[in-house]
């Protein structure tokens, strides 16, 4: 009986350390995908985003597109969604923390690493697209991207992924 008992006991500490082991583990980051960054997806209307918790208050975008609507992402994900003028659903986002590609490229990636995981893509090395300071690399290419990673120049890292292209105004 005592045996038993000892087996019981034993079996009963593995599963309550498989369970704890378990609930501690870090929580998986969403992937960044050309659709979409976890349940954020392209052509999602800013109502149906915003009543799911995953963007806050809509706010004016570029003065260039006076119809441009934004609004920043919610936890866990960094960044902004952005709407377009004469658009119903997202257009395009920018993450900026939070979430990483299915190739493990995410934020402070180094460029070098981005380039090994996305070997086709186009790579503009910082001060080489001009009048910007930044460097991108277009996936799959500068004429249709599908997904860009914005290098800051002084670290050469990934400082933010923009899904199609990034959403620069002047």
């Amino acid at each position: 009986m005592a045996v038993a008992f000892r087996r019981s006991l034993a079996a009963s500490i593995l599963c309550a350390s498989l369970l704890l082991g378990s609930a501690g583990a870090a929580v998986a980051s969403p992937f960044i995908t050309p659709h979409g960054v976890g349940a954020l997806r392209l052509g999602a209307t800013a109502k149906a985003l915003h009543t799911k918790g995953l963007i806050g208050g809509l706010r004016k975008g570029c003065e260039l597109d006076p119809g441009q609507r934004v609004a920043p992402l919610r936890a866990p994900l960094k960044g902004w969604a952005v709407f377009e003028s004469g658009q119903a659903g997202l257009h395009a986002f920018t993450v900026e923390g939070g979430a990483e590609t299915a190739r493990h490229i995410g934020i402070g990636s180094t460029a070098t690493e981005a380039r090994k995981a996305y070997p086709h893509a186009l790579y503009e090395a910082p001060g080489t697209a001009q009048p910007f300071p930044v460097g991108f690399l277009w996936v799959p290419s500068l004429s249709k991207p599908q997904m860009t990673m914005i290098i800051e120049p002084g670290t050469r890292q990934v400082e933010a992924i923009s899904v199609p292209a990034p959403n620069f105004c002047e």
